[in-house]
């Protein structure tokens, strides 16, 4: 006589696969979320650094040009010196090494840019009616901006002391204080800069 004997093997139930089908999704839905979250964080912080960067070479080329220059006048005046004390002036004029005078202001909103010491804007490419920016006038050319719309200039003064002739005896410097907002995406980074350039020019 033979016997049959049967054998059973453990498998999983049904309610035992739907929780680990749901537990396992919710920790890749976890690490999905959190690596798009460090993309997300990588992307708006190189746009920031970015913006940072294009204003970093902005004010090297405005330091540059105010150091080799001359005849520095704190209000933006066509021709002379002028010193201003804190909290300085929201124009600056200097003579640059191509005996070309040099205006920087800032610019506010969408209305056109504007030569000389006038108030201006920052150009259509803006969008906004409050924004801030940097602008530069040659004053054989034509007016440009110096900062991008990335960069919300919203403060901007400049401080000039030795400008002015004898009995003045200090060598001519300006001290450029600049406070803005870089934009990325939703994200945004206040600023504070402070520069402080002398003339190279020997003159006391």
């Amino acid at each position: 006589m033979r016997v049959h004997t049967t054998q059973h093997k453990k498998g999983f139930t049904l309610v035992e696969m739907i929780v680990s089908i749901g537990l396992f999704t919710i920790v890749l839905f976890i690490s999905s979320s959190a690596f798009l979250a460090v993309l997300n964080a990588d992307r708006k912080s190189r746009a920031t650094r970015t913006a940072i960067d294009n204003l970093n070479l902005s004010l090297e080329d405005m330091s540059r040009r105010i150091k080799t220059g001359t005849t520095y006048n704190c209000g933006g005046g066509a021709t002379g010196v002028n010193d201003c004390p804190y909290p300085g002036d929201t124009i600056l004029a200097i003579t640059d090494q191509n005996d070309q005078r040099v205006i920087y202001k800032r610019g506010v909103g969408t209305g056109a840019i504007t030569a000389g010491n006038a108030v201006s804007g920052c150009g259509s490419t803006f969008s906004s009616t409050t924004q801030g920016c940097l602008i530069r006038h040659i004053t054989s050319g034509t007016p440009l901006l110096v900062t991008g719309k990335d960069i919300h200039i919203t403060n901007l003064r400049f401080v000039v002391n030795g400008a002015a002739p004898l009995p003045n005896t200090v060598q001519p410097y300006v001290a450029v204080l600049v406070d803005g907002i870089t934009t990325a995406g939703k994200i945004t980074s206040a600023f504070k800069l402070q520069t402080t350039i002398t003339q190279r020019m020997y003159d006391i």
